[in-house]
C-alpha cells in the first residue's frame, strides 16, 4: 500500500512537471521576437481600457472615442484546427493592439492601432523553426480617413513609418515631440451621404504621436481636431 501511495505521488510530480513545462513559452524553442530598447520607445503610452479619447475642433465641437482594446505583450503565431486542437505553435513576438469606437455608442466604426516585431519572409506553414528577418513595423485604421489603398475604398490600412523625421506639436498646454504628419493627398470626401452611427471620411491630414498615437486630424471642412 505505501509503495502504491509513492508510486502514485511520484507520477502525479511527474504530471506537474510536464505540465508546467509543455505551458512554459520560454521552455518550447521556439523564436521570440521580442522589441528592443530602442524600437520601445516607440510604442504607445497604454491607455486604460473604458479610457475616452477626446477631439476638439475650432468650433469647440467634440468627437470621442472610447477604448475597448489595449494589451502590450508576447504573441504567439500558430496554425491549425478552427478550434486549436490541432494548432501548431511556430514563433512568439512582441504586439501592442490599441482599439477604440465612438464613444457615443455608435460602435460601427473604430479605430485600431497595431505595432509588432514580425518576422517577414518566411514559409509558416513549412519552415521549422521559423528563420524569417524580424521587422518592427505599425499600421493603423482610422474611420474618418480619406484615403485608402489600390483601388478599395474599404482599405484604408495606414502604415506608420517609424524612419521619418520628427516634428513637435504644442497645442492645450502640451508638447508632443515624436509627431509624423500623414497625408492622404486627396481631396474627394468618401461616403458623403453618410449619417450617423456613420460618418462621412472627409479627414486628408493626420498627425500621429509615436508615444501618444492619434494626437489630432484636419478635415476637408477646414476642422483641425485636437486630443484634449
Amino acid at each position: 500500500m505505501k509503495n502504491n501511495i509513492i508510486s502514485l505521488m511520484l507520477l502525479f510530480a511527474a504530471f506537474l512537471q510536464f505540465s508546467c513545462s509543455s505551458n512554459d513559452p520560454e521552455s518550447d524553442g521556439l523564436p521570440y521576437y521580442q522589441f528592443t530598447q530602442a524600437e520601445a520607445t516607440k510604442l504607445i503610452n497604454e491607455p486604460k481600457i473604458g479610457d475616452e479619447i477626446i477631439y476638439k475642433n475650432q468650433e469647440k465641437e467634440l468627437l470621442k472615442f472610447k477604448v475597448y482594446r489595449s494589451k502590450k505583450g508576447k504573441t504567439t503565431y500558430s496554425t491549425g484546427s478552427f478550434w486549436g486542437s490541432y494548432s501548431n505553435k511556430h514563433f512568439h513576438y512582441d504586439r501592442q493592439e490599441l482599439a477604440m469606437w465612438y464613444a457615443e455608442g455608435y460602435t460601427a466604426s473604430g479605430c485600431e492601432i497595431t505595432i509588432q516585431k514580425y518576422p517577414i519572409g518566411s514559409n509558416y506553414q513549412t519552415q521549422f523553426p521559423v528563420l524569417g528577418t524580424p521587422k518592427f513595423y505599425g499600421y493603423f485604421t482610422f474611420p474618418l480617413w480619406n484615403g485608402y489603398n489600390g483601388t478599395d475604398i474599404h482599405n484604408e490600412t495606414i502604415a506608420i513609418n517609424f524612419d521619418i523625421p520628427t516634428i513637435n506639436m504644442t497645442f492645450n498646454g502640451k508638447t508632443y515631440s515624436k509627431v509624423i504628419k500623414i497625408e492622404s493627398h486627396k481631396t474627394e470626401v468618401l461616403n458623403p451621404s453618410n449619417a450617423l452611427p456613420f460618418y462621412p471620411r472627409n479627414v486628408a491630414i493626420i498627425y500621429y504621436d509615436f508615444n501618444y498615437g492619434i494626437i489630432g486630424f484636419d478635415d476637408l471642412n477646414g476642422k483641425l481636431w485636437r486630443l484634449q
